[in-house]
This record gives structure tokens, C-alpha cells and sequence, in this order.
């Protein structure tokens, strides 16, 4: 076999392996694309609650999808530090993605305001190192707490002795107040998801600014 026909055959085979390349990135984005839209559970209203670390009033319509759970600081078991410690790892990445902040907010609710006081939640969350600018702690009056939670089927006791028990389900919810998905908090059996949280707020951020 000549030299001409080696050369040949090998500038026939790695045009061949471009266009394999080519064709499977094309195949990936356009899969990407369309994916299956996250489902439509339920609607929740609009809320306002106090920003512990600005000291300003937030406002829940500001058309930014969350990830959203409810925390106390006398949490017994550790799932409510072990789940910020969890935000702080997607804190960073939705930095990295140009998200945070943006299209895509931190948002976490005390349901115990009494002893969780506007001083000690900040305190608090300064554990986790949070950037005010997308990872918000909430509190509030008991009944606008209750009102958000009761929209959401979230459960919470709080005893008079500040003993508390809780549910573990968090939320992302859309821009328009939907929620569309539900992830269990961090525990010592198991960690959240990172991973597939991260995935359903990008699969939204693109649904939102299609």
C-alpha cells in the first residue's frame, strides 16, 4: 500500500470521526433542550418576610426561581445545618454558573420567630457564609410563617420549651410562584441531591428565559 493511499485512507477517517463528533455534540444539546418540562404541583401566593441579614423586607415576587426549605436554630437532629451546609456547596455553583443572585435565590424560613429572634438567625446563618445577594433567612410574624407553610403542606410543632419536630421536604418554585419540584433535606442517613437540584434550577432558568 502506497504512502498516498495511507494518507488518504487516514484524512478519510479522522473526517469521518469529526463528523461523529460533530453530530453527537448537536445530538446533546438538542436532547438537552427537550427535555421533559418539570410537572406543576400546586401554586403558592406572594409573601413578604424579614431579611435577617440586610434588615430589609423581602419580597417573594421578584420573579426568581427558589429553593426554598424551612429551618429552626434549635434543630435537634442536625438536618437543618446539615442542609445550609448543603446550600453553601450551591451557593457556589450557581456562582459559577452565572446564576445566583440572578435567576435563582437561596431562600430559608424560620418557623420558630419567637426564639429565632432577627439577631440570633443572623447569627446564625453567618455559619454558612451566605451572600445575601441570592441566599436569603427569613422570619416573620407566626401566622404569615404559617400561612407560607400551610400553602406548601409543610408540617412544624414547636413546643412552649422551644423543643421542635419537622418535615423534610424543600421546594423549588418558579417564577411564578409554581412549585415544580420537591427534594428531601440533608440528613445523617442520607444527603440531599445536589446534583438533581441543580439540574431541575438550571432545566427552569432555561424555561424562564425561552
Amino acid at each position: 500500500m502506497s504512502a498516498m493511499t495511507i494518507r488518504k485512507r487516514m484524512i478519510t477517517f479522522f473526517a469521518l470521526l469529526a463528523l461523529i463528533i460533530i453530530a453527537a455534540v448537536i445530538v446533546w444539546f438538542v436532547w438537552d433542550g427537550q427535555a421533559e418540562p418539570l410537572e406543576v404541583y400546586d401554586q403558592i401566593s406572594s409573601f413578604e418576610l424579614e431579611e435577617v441579614q440586610t434588615g430589609q423586607t423581602y419580597h417573594s415576587d421578584n420573579g426568581k426561581i427558589k429553593l426554598l426549605s424551612f429551618i429552626f436554630i434549635n434543630c435537634p437532629d442536625g438536618v437543618c445545618p446539615m442542609t445550609m451546609q448543603d446550600y453553601a456547596d450551591i451557593q457556589e455553583q450557581l456562582k459559577e454558573d452565572g446564576l445566583f443572585g440572578t435567576d435563582v435565590e437561596l431562600v430559608a424560613i424560620t418557623f420558630d420567630p419567637e426564639r429565632d429572634t432577627t439577631e440570633a438567625l443572623r447569627d446564625y446563618a453567618q455559619m454558612f457564609h451566605p451572600d445575601p445577594e441570592g441566599w436569603k433567612f427569613l422570619r416573620g410574624a407566626e401566622e404569615d410563617i404559617q400561612a407560607v407553610a400551610d400553602e406548601l403542606s409543610y408540617f412544624y410543632q414547636v413546643d412552649e420549651d422551644g423543643a421542635g419536630m419537622h418535615a423534610t421536604t424543600q421546594y423549588i418554585i418558579d417564577a411564578d410562584h409554581q412549585i415544580r419540584a420537591y427534594h428531601k433535606m440533608s440528613s445523617t442517613e442520607e444527603s440531599m441531591d445536589q446534583e438533581q437540584i441543580l439540574q431541575d434550577l438550571n432545566q427552569l432558568v432555561r424555561e424562564k428565559n425561552n
